[in-house]
């Protein structure tokens, strides 16, 4: 992600009538109204029905209880929530189809061209609030760069330089069904952390990301959310940055355990370690986290891409920018090795598509224009803009 304004978005664009989930105890729940987009709907009724579930967990939380007692109101809680995700899930994806009939999902939906090709283009990494960019803002940008969808990714801590809510998604979701596919985010030190996600999922995000917190790779936290996104069968979109101010530290050491131990969640890497690892030469990176000049074979990510299919790479940004065009005879047989596991994707700041209020560049178009230069193949060009976005959210591909 690209380093932005901490002020979270003004109040006419979030969904101010679904508040923070602060916790997840019964007095909470039955504190908040329904969303208003969801009166009358099946949907609002699964939202209404959690709350007798959490009921449970804030029992657990706020009272001293037995060792024996702790135990039975835990299991009793985890088999609520969880016969509740099972016994409704068809139920639950009855009522997002319902509410969402007016605009398919992702495949079949009318969708706008890029630019300069008939290919529709997903972004997989996008967020709202860039310099205080706006919801309608961000939907302006994705029209002047023949964006047809895009993974908008929340950062509910705000470390990095941007705070967004996954609320604040929710809220661009149901104003723009068509275009946005809402990712979830929470700050994984939180006691809490699985019940919200889980809400979460049942209000209709599609994967977890940006995952970025000052943790390790290794550490517990971050297994338990790759654990969960592997039961959800979702996709994670982690950053990843070495270094002492950095993010998930480790991945040349840690993430191929997850990816053996892991099969259904798709894990997809960016930032600035990601896409130094193109490279078997890795710099310092108190040194370099932007490394520059030719790629040496046998860079990690290309070996664990060969390796385990359900790892993606996410192109967005100056990382993935420069590590794509650093080397560009090395990134096309990158690119042929690896043609369903990269995702275009932009992390662009812009407001307009042209780069007002970023240095005059804007990241989307100048990858669009990479990829259509160096990519001549047209069917590993439509996976990269379009269809392994679709695959990374567990969609069919159309034939």
């Amino acid at each position: 992600m690209m380093r932005g304004s901490l002020r979270e978005q003004p109040a006419v664009t979030r969904l101010s009538s679904f508040p923070p989930l602060r916790s997840m105890k019964a007095s909470y729940w039955n504190s908040i109204a329904t969303p208003h987009w969801m009166t009358g709907s099946a949907l609002g009724e699964r939202c209404s029905q959690r709350r007798s579930i959490d009921s449970r967990w804030g029992f657990i939380r706020n009272r001293r209880v037995s060792g024996v007692s702790y135990r039975m109101h835990l299991n009793q809680a985890s088999h609520a929530m969880l016969s509740r995700l099972k016994s409704t899930r068809r139920q639950f994806l009855g009522a997002m189809t319902a509410t969402c009939a007016t605009a398919p999902w992702l495949g079949e939906a009318q969708i706008k061209a890029a630019p300069t090709d008939s290919i529709p283009l997903i972004d997989c990494h996008l967020h709202i609030n860039h310099f205080d960019r706006t919801v309608e803002d961000t939907i302006r940008h994705m029209d002047a760069t023949g964006t047809s969808k895009a993974f908008v990714l929340p950062l509910e801590t705000g470390e990095g330089g941007v705070l967004l809510r996954s609320e604040t998604v929710l809220h661009a979701f149901h104003a723009h069904k068509d275009r946005v596919i809402p990712f979830c985010q929470t700050d994984i030190r939180r006691a809490d952390v699985l019940q919200r996600i889980r809400a979460y999922h049942l209000l209709g995000c599609r994967g977890i990301g940006e995952q970025k917190e000052h943790l390790p790779l290794d550490d517990r936290r971050v297994e338990r959310i790759i654990a969960l996104c592997d039961e959800l069968d979702w996709p994670i979109t982690i950053h990843f940055q070495d270094g002492e101010k950095g993010f998930n530290q480790g991945l040349a050491q840690h993430l191929e355990r997850y990816l053996k131990k892991y099969k259904k969640v798709r894990i997809i890497g960016h930032a600035q370690t990601w896409w130094a690892h193109i490279s078997a030469d890795v710099p310092d990176p108190a040194k370099s986290l932007y490394p520059k000049g030719p790629v040496k074979s046998g860079g990690v990510i290309d070996k664990l891409m060969t390796d385990y299919p359900n790892l993606y790479g996410d192109m967005s940004a100056g990382s993935g920018y420069n590590a794509l065009s650093r080397d560009e005879e090395f990134t096309m047989g990158f690119i042929e090795r690896h043609p369903r596991q990269l995702l275009f994707g932009s992390d662009c700041p812009c407001y307009d598509g042209q780069g007002k209020n970023f240095r005059g560049m804007c990241y989307s178009k100048q990858l669009q224009s990479f990829l259509k230069r160096i990519v001549k193949d047209p069917g590993t060009l439509r996976n990269i803009l379009h269809d392994n976005a679709l695959r990374a959210v567990g969609e069919k591909v159309p034939a």
